[in-house]
């Protein structure tokens, strides 16, 4: 069974703030970071002026020290492809091979405070 990290709902002011971390498994080679859109007062009911970095970061020496696997920028607005609507915007990436890795999930908000939800899943 994959390991996770869960975003509770919360309201996040303009700054950063990390998730776990998580231990990782020796066989854990993926990560895929989402966060749920739809909430009230989430990304699809602000401006687009509202924005929020969403990055995967990993250590490989028990916590000591992190470096960014992977990120994405999140605007704010409903977002629409191919007849439907995004309610959940992700990032994916291969993890670092090792032992004794961590895996914690980073948000930056930038504009307002936004309500968020979501996991951070590993494989």
């Amino acid at each position: 069974m994959p390991g996770s990290v869960t975003i509770p709902l919360v309201t996040l002011p303009v700054g950063t703030r990390n998730f776990g971390p998580a231990a990782l498994a020796d066989f854990d080679s993926e990560a895929e970071l989402a966060i749920d859109r739809t909430p009230a007062n989430g990304f699809n009911a602000q401006p687009a002026t509202t924005t929020m970095k969403i990055a995967v970061e990993q250590s490989n020496d028990g916590g000591g020290s992190w470096f960014e696997k992977a990120s994405e920028m999140i605007v704010g607005g409903v977002y629409s492809g191919k007849g439907t609507d995004t309610n959940t915007s992700t990032v994916w990436v291969d993890l670092a091979p090792g032992t004794g890795r961590q895996v914690r999930a980073t948000l930056t908000v930038a504009g307002a405070p936004v309500a968020v939800r979501g996991s951070l899943t590993l494989t």
